[in-house]
């Protein structure tokens, strides 16, 4: 917590620790000759390191410790004693740097929640280069995100820290694809700013930085002219063969800065990119969270800022919660099954459109789209179960139109997969009904009977993950399951998965950051029992892991997740995501 500043000197004057100073067994002193003195055992009870230290020093009084700064090591010390700590920019790092040296975890944490939270585009870049030489701080990355995505703001910050960046920082950031740049130019300016403030010693560097650049044959020819006759270039002797016979055009530039990079490996890295493909991540999500206040019920709209969940910014907000959100081109189709209600909002221009289409012919419905096509299959009407019969909305129509199965089935589950959905459900025979599950091809409107699941089932989660259809826990016989089973399409054959960790009594997967994730179906603010964590299924050591509490997916029943991954539509959002002035929040705080 922080304080009213207090030396360590003045809490022994008043309050509980009067005249506690009268009864100190050794003394502490910094490099610059400041002593104090302190009560071993207090020390020893709050610090790792100094338990350590007395362990081994029983008859030593004064104990020197390095590298600390005296005003330091007295926040340090009146921490330890009363819990209370005076934070700011100025003395966080040096803080966190000594309190990770002496083993206060509880301190280090206090120091990185600090850090994070107070990170603006002006110490962003400083606060970097610091965190960079502590890795074990753990702050590094966070550091690191926030500066490639306010990077422009942090770039034209006076005193930003772009030019006091380490090399290996700068190269990092200006090659990565999620590089928060309006243009190449800013790039380049920033290659320019970061050399001349130490020309002498940074001319070096400057072949491999301009392989950072993605430039465009048709649009940077003009920036392609600029970069070869700067002096940085065309007067750097390590820029040798970059100006080609007085000719600028970008696609010689490009080769000629490839050419000379293969030949100066020595100083730069060796896997830098070859590609000059636009700064653009390979999806977005789309998320909508649930708010449940006295003054709010709905869902807010938010779309990342690339493919990691970690800074979004808001474009909409419902006045229901969406539990499903599909996607034909830019419109965005969300849904409520429970209340059988929807709205199209425009994920491009980030507006909802007029019109919405008419209400599904079923409650607690599967929503798909397969191709440009939205179905609506399973879900009840008038309180019976779902029957034979799936909806495909028809366009030019506005109007569901049914296609007859060619079994009676009681729907349990649907997905898309290779071009076809998979149904999921209970065939009523006698004596006992059985799973069954059959395949539909839209483009032919046929129907293929497949292997069933080998575990009866029902209330189960059905999703589709790297080409394989996921069955994930259920209900038999009145015992909640925590088996798993998974279709393997080529092999035509289902087999399980090891157990899931924990019972789940609403099961629903999603998939998310190429995880495929298991929780709770559940809303907190109706629950009224203890709800089991967040799980994810890791493949290469086929196990499920728990999802830990400091991820943003650790509270992922509050939200409805759509990704995004079509090239075009990605690249169209992109551009809206990288315009000047767009304001960027952390999903979440730490």
């Amino acid at each position: 917590m922080s304080a009213p500043s207090k030396t360590f000197a003045d809490i022994f004057n008043s309050g509980v620790l009067e005249g506690q100073q009268q009864f100190t067994d050794g003394t502490l002193q910094t490099d610059d000759g400041a002593t104090f003195k302190i009560h071993r055992v207090v020390l020893s009870q709050r610090s790792g390191y100094f338990r350590a230290l007395f362990s081994f020093n029983l008859n030593q009084e004064t104990v020197v410790i390095p590298n600390v700064d005296s005003k330091i090591l007295d926040s340090i010390l009146v921490y330890i004693y009363t819990g209370i700590i005076t934070l700011d920019e100025r003395n966080v790092w040096d803080l966190m740097i000594i309190s990770d040296y002496l083993l206060l975890d509880d301190l280090l944490k206090l120091c990185r929640s600090f850090a994070i939270q107070n990170m603006t585009c002006a110490n962003c870049l400083s606060s970097l280069s610091i965190a960079w030489q502590f890795e074990r701080l753990a702050v590094a990355k966070l550091n690191y995100r926030f500066a490639l995505v306010h990077f422009e703001d942090a770039f034209k910050t006076s005193n930003g820290g772009l030019e006091d960046l380490p090399f290996e920082i700068l190269k990092k950031l200006l090659k990565s694809e999620s590089l928060n740049v309006t243009s190449e130019k800013s790039v380049w300016k920033a290659i320019v700013s970061w050399t001349e403030a130490d020309t002498y010693t940074r001319l070096p560097h400057v072949p491999v930085l301009l392989t950072c650049l993605r430039l465009e044959e048709e649009t940077d020819e003009e920036l392609a002219a600029e970069i070869l006759s700067h002096t940085i270039v065309s007067n750097n002797p390590h820029c040798f063969g970059l100006i080609l016979r007085n000719q600028f055009n970008c696609y010689m530039t490009k080769c000629a800065l490839l050419s000379q990079h293969a030949r100066c490996e020595t100083t730069g890295d060796q896997n830098s990119p070859r590609s000059y493909c636009p700064r653009m991540p390979n999806c977005l999500n789309l998320i909508a969270r649930h708010t449940l206040t006295p003054t709010k019920y709905g869902s807010e709209i938010f779309l990342t800022y690339d493919n990691e969940l970690d800074f979004w910014r808001q474009i909409g907000d419902t006045d229901f919660f969406v539990d499903t959100m599909v996607q034909i081109g830019s419109y965005i189709y969300m849904f409520n099954v429970y209340q059988n209600i929807n709205l199209v909002f425009d994920v491009v221009e980030e507006a909802w459109l007029p019109f919405s289409i008419p209400p599904g012919p079923r409650y607690n419905c599967w929503i798909i789209t397969l191709g440009d096509q939205l179905y609506s299959i399973g879900g009840t009407l008038h309180g019976t179960d779902s029957t034979n019969m799936i909806f495909r909305y028809e366009f030019e129509t506005d109007t569901w139109e049914g296609i007859m199965m060619t079994h009676h089935i009681v729907i349990y589950g649907a997905v898309t997969l290779q071009n076809q959905i998979y149904i999921i459900g209970m065939a009523e025979v006698e004596p006992t009904p059985i799973m069954i599950c059959q395949a539909f091809e839209h483009e032919r409107d046929t129907w293929m009977f497949l292997h069933p699941p080998n575990i009866y089932r029902r209330g189960f989660a059905a999703v589709t993950y790297h080409e394989r259809v996921y069955v994930i826990a259920g209900i038999n016989a009145g015992q909640y399951l925590r088996n798993v089973e998974v279709y393997d399409p080529p092999k035509s054959t289902w087999m399980s998965l090891p157990d899931l960790p924990f019972q789940y009594f609403y099961p629903k997967a999603v998939i998310v950051e190429d995880k495929l994730i298991v929780y709770e179906n559940y809303n907190e603010d109706t629950r009224f029992y203890e709800v089991a964590r967040p799980v994810y299924w890791d493949e290469d050591c086929q196990l499920w892991r728990i999802i830990d509490e400091s991820s943003p997916l650790h509270c992922i029943e509050r939200c409805s997740f759509l990704v995004l991954d079509d090239s075009r539509l990605v690249q169209d959002i992109t551009v809206e995501n990288r315009r000047p002035g767009i304001k960027w929040e952390r999903i979440l705080p730490i």
